[in-house]
């Protein structure tokens, strides 16, 4: 009877032992990254009564005989199935979504593992465990001044996480801003305006030309003599008026056109072909030409020049233009308005002309030429042959050197819809790093005020090939173990590992169904064994009592 009662003993403490993993895994059911554990059984040594015996050619085999001697546990593993992510709009609570670990040094040379991701920043700006202190660890080179000058938020050599909030941010100058949209195709180009006779200067034989008299034009009414003058009477381009006398007794229209020049500024007079004479501005733009020919009082002869007035027949304009406004940022970070006046020049081409405020300082080089653009619409090319080029450049107070800003036209078209222009630069004022965000693979990006996002590092991340040999530490914590296998260090989503995300941490994975079960079935087997204990004590108490 000893036997069996032994045997209820390991019972009892089998189904104990399964009690208190089922209690602890309740324990646990609130507590981040928590994964549950599960036991089972085996059963002990047996003590053979009889052996068994093979078949012969005239009887058959017989079967052991064996009792066995009670239960033990067999195993007690944890189950890494995915707990729940949860929100909790921390920046710096980070969750694992499938397989992997956050690493951390601990105390010891060794790392140590978690999966509960709720971390804090120390005194030094280090990103830590809050309840212990241990240092995040970071794979790679990120965060690290890939040259001189750059931005440098981590050590090299350090593997611990800086994460420094609030640190000056300094600015970048703009050295390239990249232009997007549209210049409409049927903009105008500049025009220069042309005053045109009425009506041809002719004889009566056709067409005047340069000899031909001011006597045999068609509206000569009497011929000049001796001492007749033509009055010449006018207003340069600029609205400048001029005035001056012609010899007429002699003159051709080749003289008069000749007096017309040596009077007149700022444009050209012509006799054309057709015997019509035209005068063009030498520059584009609003003009104020006019021309009256008239008769001197008291000439012998006379011409009816009022007949064949000078009328415009194509004004002046600047052509059709455009503004751009942008920002800019020198040296030191500092912010500066430029404008640009873009400027249909022909069919296909346009200008750039940049200007800056004079209290921020002067152009260097403020004009962009040969803006060219393919029939098709698309562009081609901003300079030719050396003329003019795609940058700018200026000069700004109180800095030494001055600044070239390359301009990138190549996204701009040519077509006969709206104006409509974008532009992107590379530079940046200073700020400040204010917030922290982390991508898929563990990759932590800084935000600075100024609007900028900077690398900061990058989160290692540990698998192993036997996740359930790690060693519990008690904290949420894990450490490498004989069976679990080496860890693997990398980034997120790479070499088995799960992805990264902010903001959430992990549930834990206790199912409170499944544990409640496992609580009826512990409860049933202690009673079971119990029982067998009851009745085993029993029986020997009827065996004693038979001496009586």
């Amino acid at each position: 009877m000893s036997r069996a009662l032994f045997t209820g003993i390991t019972g009892l403490r089998a189904h104990q032992q399964q009690l208190d993993v089922v209690s602890n895994n309740l324990a646990n059911m609130n507590t981040i990254a928590f994964k549950s554990q599960t036991t089972k059984f085996a059963d002990l040594v047996y003590h053979q009564q009889k052996g068994g015996s093979g078949s012969t050619a005239n009887t058959g085999g017989v079967n052991p005989q064996e009792i066995g001697t009670g239960v033990q546990i067999g195993s007690i593993s944890r189950k890494f199935t995915q707990g729940t992510l949860q929100s909790t709009g921390e920046i710096l609570d980070f969750a694992i979504q499938g397989d992997g670990f956050f690493t951390l040094a601990g105390q010891s040379d060794e790392n140590i593992y978690t999966r509960a991701g709720s971390f804090t920043i120390d005194g030094e700006g280090r990103l830590v465990d809050p309840s212990t202190g241990f240092l995040v660890q970071r794979f790679g080179e990120l965060g690290e001044p890939a040259s001189e000058g750059d931005i440098a938020f981590q050590v090299a050599g350090e593997s611990s996480i800086r994460v420094p909030l609030g640190d000056a941010i300094p600015g970048e100058s703009t050295t390239r801003m990249s232009l997007a949209g549209n210049l409409p195709s049927t903009a105008l180009p500049p025009t220069r305006e042309i005053l045109t006779s009425f009506e041809p200067f002719q004889t009566d034989t056709g067409a005047a030309d340069g000899t031909t008299s001011l006597n045999d034009l068609a509206f000569n009414q009497r011929d000049y003599g001796a001492g007749d003058l033509i009055e010449i009477n006018g207003t340069n381009p600029d609205g400048s008026p001029f005035s001056g006398t012609l010899d007429a007794e002699t003159a051709t229209l080749d003289d008069l056109i000749a007096e017309i020049n040596s009077l007149m500024t700022g444009a050209v007079a012509e006799l054309q072909p057709n015997g019509t004479v035209t005068i063009t501005s030498d520059e584009s733009g609003d003009a104020f030409s006019s021309l009256l020919l008239r008769d001197a009082a008291g000439n012998s002869g006379a011409t009816a020049f009022s007949s064949n007035s000078l009328v415009v027949t194509t004004e002046g304009s600047s052509g059709d233009a455009f503004e751009l406004s942008t920002e800019v940022f020198d040296s030191r970070g500092e912010s500066h308005r430029v404008t640009y006046d873009i400027r249909k020049e022909t069919a296909n081409t346009w200008s750039v002309q940049a200007n800056v405020n004079a209290s921020s300082g002067v152009m260097v080089d403020d004009s962009v030429l040969n803006l060219t653009f393919n029939e098709d619409g698309t562009y081609a090319l901003a300079g030719e042959n050396g003329v003019g080029d795609a940058n700018i450049e200026i000069q700004f107070d109180s800095l030494t050197a001055s600044q070239v800003i390359e301009l990138d036209f190549s996204g701009i078209k040519h077509l006969a819809t709206e104006y409509s222009l974008s532009q992107d630069q590379d530079g940046f004022p200073p700020g400040s790093l204010v917030s922290v965000s982390v991508n898929s693979s563990g990759e932590l990006t800084g935000l600075a005020t100024n609007g900028k996002t900077l690398p900061l590092a990058q989160l290692a991340i540990a698998s192993f090939s036997n996740q359930s040999a790690l060693d519990p530490l008690g904290g949420n914590f894990f450490q490498q173990s004989l069976s679990s296998g080496n860890a693997s260090i990398g980034t997120g989503l790479g070499g088995g590992r799960g992805q990264v995300v902010g903001g959430q941490l992990e549930s834990s994975n206790v199912d409170i169904a499944q544990e409640f079960t496992q609580l009826i079935v512990a409860q049933r087997g202690f009673s079971a064994n119990a029982r067998t204990v009851t009745v085993a004590e029993e029986i020997l108490e009827e065996l004693t009592n038979l001496i009586r």
